[in-house]
């Protein structure tokens, strides 16, 4: 990888100082989720950002973004705050890079009258910019949903019983290799990626055929376009 310019996204089991080090010092930045093997940092993260100190960042500018969307079952409201105030926390100089700390209020209210609150917190090396803190966040975040979800309902990969480090994931880039193609003929077949797969298991030399006079250029290129990307020429 060559993270320079970019914004490295990671979940909580990948928040380590050597993954921020490594990341700054390829001239990246960083958004890292923080909690499971960071309990405590992230408690003190957490109340960090009170009701009352919340509040007050709504008012700054830069700080705070509110989005409001339907989602499976009801609507989602997310808050994004973020703040380069990170002088309190004592080991601030051990993350190298650390600017701002993040944090995500999402509030799920379903159709049955029911509501879920949920908290995260990140610490990043980008400023006070929520805009690109709730780019960073919820890309990636959907990207791992999007790809979690249709490696098990798809591959049922969470059967995997591969017990050799190198056969598991050489298995993994296999996967995500059909996924990816999967996806380009997805419309072309009018299925589910699923049903794609039953089907070509009912006669595979006939439908790997059918499937792969789908993969010519312009139809990977009208595949991409639809998917709102710009191929290179």
């Amino acid at each position: 990888m060559d993270p320079k310019g970019t914004i490295v996204t990671a979940d909580a089991m990948n928040c380590q100082k050597g993954t921020a080090e490594t990341i700054i010092d390829a001239k990246g930045d960083y958004v890292l989720a923080l909690k499971g093997n960071q309990t405590l940092f992230y408690e003190e993260v957490k109340l960090f950002f009170t009701k009352e100190y919340r509040e007050a960042l709504k008012e700054k500018e830069g700080c705070y973004k509110k989005t409001v969307e339907a989602e499976h079952g009801g609507i989602a409201t997310r808050e994004y705050y973020i703040t380069e105030d990170t002088g309190w926390y004592s080991e601030r100089k051990k993350w190298k890079g650390l600017r701002s700390f993040g944090l995500v209020h999402k509030k799920l209210k379903r159709r049955d009258g029911s509501q879920e609150d949920e908290w995260r917190c990140y610490i990043c090396s980008i400023g006070e910019d929520a805009e690109e803190f709730e780019r960073a966040a919820r890309r990636h975040w959907g990207v791992e949903n999007r790809l979690h979800w249709q490696m098990d309902f798809t591959f049922r990969d969470d059967k995997n019983t591969s017990m050799a480090r190198n056969g598991a994931k050489n298995l993994q880039t296999m996967k995500k290799i059909v996924l990816s193609i999967l996806g380009l003929v997805k419309n072309s077949y009018k299925l589910s990626m699923k049903r794609i797969r039953y089907e070509l298991s009912l006669d595979y030399e006939k439908g790997a055929e059918r499937m792969l006079s789908m993969l010519d250029v312009d139809s990977i290129r009208e595949a991409l376009e639809s998917k709102g990307k710009s191929p290179a020429k």
